[in-house]
């Protein structure tokens, strides 16, 4: 797959690509809001679906390096 570049003139174009790409990763929501911090005494459940963000945030930045 080839991702979009970024060149200096070509921001709002590249911004577009990768909001399609992080849509179809299904990371989108990560990117715009970022990763909250587990709450104290966290349960199973928190711990569980924190552990899933921070794999979309991690695809979301390996995308980003790419």
């Amino acid at each position: 797959m080839h991702l979009p570049v970024l060149h200096g003139k070509t921001w709002d174009r590249w911004v577009k690509q990768m909001k399609v790409i992080f849509g179809f990763q299904d990371v989108l929501e990560v990117v715009n809001n970022g990763v909250e911090a587990l709450p104290e005494n966290p349960t199973d459940v928190h711990r569980n679906a924190h552990r899933e963000v921070k794999k979309k945030d991690c695809k979301a930045l390996f995308y980003i390096h790419q």
